[in-house]
């Protein structure tokens, strides 16, 4: 164990400095204990309550971190860097291929580029003659305001096959079936290390089971609601409880479109929002009567050729990211308590990596 000596702790109004004895704790190591989820909940607790909150220097020198010997701190920390730097470089490489997709949708649904290049006797810029020949020629005015001749606008209604809340499930610690909640929607992405877990025996599920290509919408609340993500790909099988409204494309549109136009109206669905504080609801008539742009079955089909595998991609590396956290957040603690023995931890970093 650390004692308390081997922590100092300076304290400068908002920030706590922790320099560590070298000779007897690794940086990298006590980082990645005091990082973990386990210790930075019991951490935070300690920042709990009261109109002044803070983690007082008593507070960091009560810290107790279990030392194995160094040599063994510096391996443990070197394999738990080499997972973070992996899920680093996922993460980046997952900004990239959003950016690109959405940067595609733009050009080709927003600002109509290949039909503005053609009405001005130019080719389109970073598209082959073929996929070119797909789009019109002209603008026309529509509810929407000025979209290429020929397409249509609709309402999300209109052009779903499903458009429903979730159940109030009957939650349980293990087995049953997967339940998505509004913790698990942030960022256009979905977390399922917060999901919790439905006893179909006490509460059928008949017909709710999530769909690859499904658009969830945080529907309750105050700061969360309107937030938007699409399943991508699912390991098991999954629904989501009340507080989250899904959106299935119909026959006229690829969830692949679709997910990327719902995603983009993200802040405008925010604001459809109705009720009091607390108690804000975003309600199935309100996204029903949502306009949308429905381009040609040739155009959505081609833009599926070209996003389609960026977003394929996006899926594999956000699975693989999340399968390195957990095992970054289940080596350390069975390492320290004798569990897991070094060679084997590392077998199975370099499984992991492979």
């Amino acid at each position: 164990m650390v004692p308390p000596s081997v922590l100092p702790a300076c304290v400068n109004q908002h920030v706590s400095i922790i320099r560590l004895d070298r000779h007897k704790a690794d940086p990298g190591y006590v980082l990645s204990y005091l990082t973990h989820p386990a210790v930075k909940g019991y951490i935070e607790a300690f920042n709990a309550g009261g109109s002044r909150r803070a983690i007082t220097k008593a507070h960091i020198e009560s810290f107790v971190v279990p030392l194995p010997p160094l040599s063994t701190q510096t391996t443990i920390a070197q394999m738990l860097s080499t997972l973070d730097d992996r899920i680093v470089l996922l993460r980046e490489t997952n900004a990239t291929l959003e950016s690109t997709a959405q940067a595609l949708f733009k050009s080709w649904f927003v600002d109509f580029d290949a039909v503005r290049a053609k009405m001005e006797g130019r080719a389109p810029e970073g598209m082959d003659e073929a996929t070119a020949a797909l789009f019109p020629d002209a603008l026309e005015e529509s509810e929407l305001g000025l979209v290429p001749k020929g397409w249509r606008v609709g309402t999300l209604g209109e052009h779903t096959s499903y458009l429903n809340r979730g159940i109030s499930p009957k939650y349980i610690e293990d087995g049953g079936i997967v339940v998505i909640n509004q913790k698990c929607i942030r960022d256009f992405s979905l977390d399922l290390s917060k999901a919790r877990r439905h006893d179909p025996a006490q509460r059928k599920v008949d017909g709710r089971e999530l769909l690859k290509g499904d658009i969830l919408v945080n529907s309750t609340g105050v700061g969360t609601l309107g937030r938007v993500a699409q399943v991508l790909s699912l390991t098991s099988p999954a629904i989501v409880d009340s507080h989250v409204t899904v959106i299935r494309a119909g026959t006229a549109l690829t969830w692949n479109y679709l997910g990327l136009l719902v995603m983009r109206r993200q802040s405008e669905i925010e604001g459809m929002g109705e009720g009091s504080t607390g108690q804000t609801e975003l309600s199935r008539g309100k996204l029903a009567a949502l306009k949308l742009l429905i381009p040609s079955a040739s155009v959505l089909r081609e833009f599926d050729d070209v996003v389609l595998p960026l977003r394929e991609r996006f899926s594999a590396n956000q699975t693989q990211a999340q399968t390195l956290a957990a095992l970054r957040d289940t080596l350390l603690p069975r390492l320290i308590s004798g569990q897991l023995r070094l060679p084997e931890a590392q077998s199975q970093l370099e499984d992991a990596l492979s």
